[in-house]
């Protein structure tokens, strides 16, 4: 009777937990959507608009490979396991710890960017003019502080995370948006593309504290220390194979970028718009879930619990198929009503929607793979592995852009999606199969 109620326990948890970051999920892109379209009304296609834009690829950047590369992988799993067997004292040392080394770097990385701005603008916008050069240096200068803010708000993100405490969690990331929002309404008009970005660092300062509300009833002590204990070395082995993987999304961008400016004009803009679309389920079906049983799995790779891993995988797993097999078909379905309705008339072609509504279409069959491969890869993480995943990411990177380019050459802008679809798959079955090996080692039968 008590194992019933365990498990009913656990799926409710794990239900409501899901169901709270798909809704911030959908908030934030709702949110999103809105932050463009008032955007796009208030610039326009223009210089100022682009160096706004171009001025998150550093911080981003500096983001991605110091912090969030370092805690999407290593600080549930190690976090778990202090959780488990260590003592408050140890909580306390180990999050501040991960906290003020994160800092450190994104200070050091922040300042070598502020001042070697000037020459950073002539790699990132070769093409603008002084003027407009002049605005990005100031627009980058003034976005460097938000990795700051935001490695703050990660860390106590990663904890609400091991807490499964989600609301807060997932809050953050509309709160996010809405601060540009506030930006563009409010301080754009009399500041410019300026009063966007301090409505950015706004939104910054908005997730921050969504996350600081709800980390309040965890209790963590700060220190100001940097003790290299046994489960701070232990995290930086398991985040240092993330962090050179890190950059395998940015390459995957650049190589289908460069295939797509070979086929057609336009064709950049089709194969962007149609992958944004496919994102969004992926977001809100597979890292929701994947995210959302992340906790458990560490858990259970933490007390070497193999009937509870397993247990915690296949309910995932069908959980997403549920889900995300229906959403794609529902979206192949809808897939010329959707681009039409979003995209249709003025300066963006009937032949356009067309083939955006083709890309999509098949886009729509990675919707599961890649929803899988989101779990797949937390479970490695789990395991206190995240050499296996880096390296599978990088083989499906190759087939992905290999095929995409030969099928390009035939079917145009969907033969990318068909590439990108056959990396998804592989990475789905050789980490699959490499899962129950790498199991078998680190846990008990």
């Amino acid at each position: 009777m008590q194992r019933i109620f365990d498990i009913y326990t656990k799926k409710r948890t794990f239900f409501r937990g899901s169901g709270i970051l798909a809704f911030t999920t959908v908030l934030a892109y709702a949110m999103g959507l809105l932050r463009d379209r008032l955007l796009a009304h208030a610039f326009g296609a223009g210089s100022a608009l682009s160096a706004y834009e171009a001025a998150f690829v550093v911080p981003d950047l500096i983001l991605n490979i110091f912090v969030a590369a370092a805690l999407s992988s290593a600080f549930v799993p190690i976090f778990s396991d202090v959780l488990n067997s260590g003592s408050r004292d140890d909580s306390d040392t180990f999050v501040s710890s991960v906290l003020n080394g994160s800092l450190l770097v994104v200070l050091v990385a922040g300042i070598v960017a502020f001042i070697f701005a000037p020459q950073i603008s002539h790699a990132i916008v070769p093409g603008f003019d002084q003027a407009a050069r002049h605005t990005y240096i100031m627009l980058l200068r003034l976005l460097l502080l938000s990795p700051i803010l935001f490695a703050i708000s990660n860390t106590m993100g990663s904890i609400l995370v091991t807490q499964e405490r989600f609301f807060w969690y997932g809050m953050a990331s509309p709160l996010y948006n809405f601060g540009t929002v506030i930006g563009i309404v409010f301080l754009g008009a009399r500041w410019g593309i300026m009063g966007v970005a301090v409505g950015t660092l706004l939104g910054a300062v908005f997730h921050l504290s969504a996350r600081l509300i709800g980390i309040m009833r965890h209790g963590f002590s700060y220190r100001f220390t940097l003790r290299w204990s046994d489960y701070y070395r232990r995290f930086l082995r398991l985040m240092a194979p993330k962090m050179f993987g890190q950059p395998v999304d940015q390459l995957t961008a650049f190589g289908f970028t460069a295939i797509a400016s070979t086929i057609s004009a336009g064709s950049i803009v089709v194969f962007n718009f149609a992958q944004n679309f496919q994102s969004m389920p992926i977001s809100v079906i597979g890292i929701t879930l994947a995210t959302t049983a992340f906790p458990a799995l560490a858990r259970a790779g933490s007390q070497r619990d193999s009937k509870e891993f397993w247990h915690q995988i296949s309910f995932t797993v069908k959980t997403i198929l549920i889900i995300a097999i229906p959403s794609a078909i529902a979206m192949y379905l809808l897939r010329h009503f959707i681009i039409g309705l979003i995209f249709g008339g003025g300066e963006f072609s009937a032949e356009a929607v067309n083939a955006t509504a083709a890309t999509l279409g098949v886009f729509t069959l990675s919707i599961v793979t890649e929803s899988i491969t989101q779990l797949l890869a937390r479970a490695f993480y789990s395991l206190k592995n995240s050499i296996t995943p880096v390296v599978i990411a990088l083989v499906g990177l190759g087939i992905a852009i290999g095929s995409g380019y030969l099928f390009s050459r035939t079917m145009g802008v969907p033969g990318l999606a068909l590439g990108f679809f056959i990396g998804s798959l592989m990475k789905v079955i050789v980490l699959s199969i490499l899962l129950k090996f790498e199991a078998q080692k680190k846990l008990q039968n």
